[in-house]
């Protein structure tokens, strides 16, 4: 017996609010995802904000949380390791670079550079050794004779060797080429010296993320075979006496 077609077929109403149904489901599906995907997209950003937690690890293998932009950007971690972390002592590495770049703008300039470098090498001297320099330069008028001789330096550091006796002392050996006007002729000298250096440890900060100073410092011309050795690149481990004026 076949069945009426009103019986087989829902009405054009009932049809219409099946799909009014879907499509009311489709968009709350749509709104919970959209939202859950602005929630992830904002905590990635944040922790893409976060800076990086930098661990350095030392000779003796123990991990350190360094902090290179203060310690309010790691609020999570621990002010004890934090304060190891900005007491953590310069590597031998650290501490070669640095005698290396006091150097280069003490004893490296041309008429052009002379202030700005010994500006920047006055900048890594204690406030002691920095009056006694400044001093020094003022009574022997040093920035006034060389701007008048226009007066040009270049610096070879040969060797650089750390003392026994000390971690923070070094002596270095290096050729310096000085370019100088006499009497409208040029003079050129190459000058073998020997440089003695002592740091001083200070606790690492924004302005002086080394955490080094130079405390005391002096050089003195070398001569003879020693002189020869510095030439050749072998000036050997011998430590040298310690008198001799600081020179320029």
């Amino acid at each position: 017996m076949k069945k009426d077609r009103s019986e087989r077929e829902p009405k054009f109403y009932e049809m219409d609010g099946a799909l009014r149904a879907y499509s009311n489901r489709t968009l709350v599906i749509a709104g919970l995802m959209g939202v859950t995907a602005l929630v992830e997209v904002t905590g990635f950003l944040f922790v893409r904000m976060q800076p990086p937690t930098v661990i350095k690890v030392n000779s003796a293998g123990e991990a350190q949380v360094l902090s290179p932009y203060g310690t309010n950007s790691h609020r999570g971690v621990l002010p004890a390791v934090l304060a190891s972390a900005r007491s953590a002592g310069p590597d031998e590495y650290e501490k070669q670079a640095f005698i290396k770049q006091f150097l280069g703008h003490y004893l490296t300039y041309d008429p052009h550079t002379l202030g700005q470098n010994w500006a920047d090498a006055m900048n890594m001297m204690t406030s002691n050794l920095r009056h006694a320099a400044l001093g020094k330069m003022q009574q022997d008028n040093t920035v006034g004779k060389l701007e008048e001789e226009q007066a040009m330096s270049a610096l070879k550091v040969r060797n650089l060797e750390p003392s026994k006796e000390d971690p923070l002392t070094y002596e270095a050996f290096g050729v310096r080429t000085v370019h100088r006007m006499v009497n409208d002729h040029e003079t050129i000298d190459k000058l073998v010296e020997q440089y003695h250096v002592r740091l001083v440890s200070m606790e690492r900060s924004a302005e002086n993320p080394d955490g080094l100073l130079v405390g005391e410092y002096w050089s003195k011309q070398i001569e003879g075979e020693k002189r020869d050795a510095v030439l050749d690149g072998t000036p050997g481990s011998e430590r040298q006496d310690s008198e001799g004026g600081e020179g320029r």
